[in-house]
Formats: C-alpha cells, sequence, structure tokens
C-alpha cells in the first residue's frame, strides 16, 4: 500500500464522515443551532439545516468528483470546524453539535482530528483523484474493491467513535464518573 493509497483510505472516510454526520444534522439539527447560537452565528434550525446540507452535497461531491477542488472545499470545511471546537472549548461549551442527536463535548481529539482531515484533504488535492477513482484503481478485483469499501467505512466508524465516545468517556473519567453514568445524567435521565 502506497502513500496515495492511505491518504485516499482517509480521504474516503473523511468524506464518508462527512455525509453521514450531515445527515444525522439534517435530522436533527437543534445541537448544531445550539451551538452556533452559543458562538454568535445564526441560530436558527433553519441555519443548521441549511449548513448541513451544504456539508452532505460537499461529502458526497468530494466522494464522487475527480479534480482538487473537492477537496480543497472539504480541506476548508474541516479547518473552520476545527476553529469552531476551538472556539467552543474556549467557552467551556458541552456539546460539539457535530452528529445530530449523538451528542458530544468539544475536544482537543476533535480539533486534532479535524486538523488531521483538512492536511489528507489538501494532499489529495495534489493527486487530483477521487475515492470513487481510486477504488477503481487500486484493486483490480471486484471481491477485492468490496474489501476495501468495507475497510473505509470501519475507518470511517473508527474516527466518528473517536470524536464522539472518547471525549466523552475522557470527560467522564476526569470528573471522577462512569461514562454511563455521565450520559444518563448529562441526558437528564437520573437514576
Amino acid at each position: 500500500m502506497s502513500f496515495v493509497d492511505i491518504t485516499m483510505a482517509f480521504y474516503a472516510a473523511g468524506s464518508l464522515l462527512l455525509v453521514f454526520a450531515r445527515a444525522a444534522k439534517l435530522a436533527f439539527p437543534r445541537p448544531a443551532a445550539d451551538l452556533m447560537g452559543a458562538l454568535g452565528f445564526p441560530a436558527g434550525v433553519w441555519f443548521a439545516r441549511v449548513a448541513g446540507g451544504a456539508e452532505l452535497a460537499l461529502g458526497v461531491t468530494a466522494l464522487a468528483v475527480r479534480g482538487p477542488a473537492p477537496a480543497m472545499a472539504s480541506a476548508g470545511v474541516y479547518f473552520l470546524f476545527a476553529l469552531v471546537v476551538l472556539l467552543a472549548l474556549s467557552r467551556g461549551l458541552s456539546s460539539c453539535g457535530c452528529f445530530g442527536q449523538v451528542d458530544s463535548p468539544p475536544s482537543r481529539i476533535h480539533v486534532v482530528g479535524n486538523l488531521f482531515f483538512a492536511a489528507v484533504f489538501v494532499m489529495a488535492a495534489g493527486a487530483g483523484d477521487s475515492p470513487r477513482v481510486w477504488l477503481g484503481t487500486a484493486v483490480d478485483q471486484p471481491v477485492g474493491r468490496v474489501a476495501l469499501v468495507l475497510a473505509v467505512c470501519v475507518l470511517a466508524g473508527l474516527v466518528f467513535v473517536s470524536f464522539t465516545a472518547v471525549p466523552e468517556w475522557l470527560q467522564a473519567r476526569s470528573v471522577g464518573r462512569s461514562p454511563e453514568t455521565f450520559r444518563v445524567e448529562a441526558a437528564g435521565l437520573r437514576r
């Protein structure tokens, strides 16, 4: 596996993350709207849905369209996400608003992860490819392509968990509570 293959695998995973996270934001826009309002941006649910729709379209475009433009636009969005999370951290906000109904506290993991994906997309822009084209050339057997698609989906899932569950677990651990107790209390469902 070459450096380009690794970059394209992360490019595809980052694009999938844009698609799935933004679809969740479209379905459940309130956390994103609350975050934007707390940061001084337009706070309406309509704005969260429009932003989510634009990010969803960008993720699909980055997956399907060849060339540097979708990669650079995605890099810019991931850089913007890092800045928003830094703002949320600096203001002590309790939710990143990133994944719709799946709530997660903003964390340094978010910042580093978003900056990592911004760098991946910049590197991919230099390759001038898209995951769709890459999948067609990286493996010459259909079974291999299916395995590669599954591997990229698993990678995107691991990134999702690192952006959601890991910060929650770390926050719960830092205040001496179990993650389950923390999740129940945060949801207002005390036992």
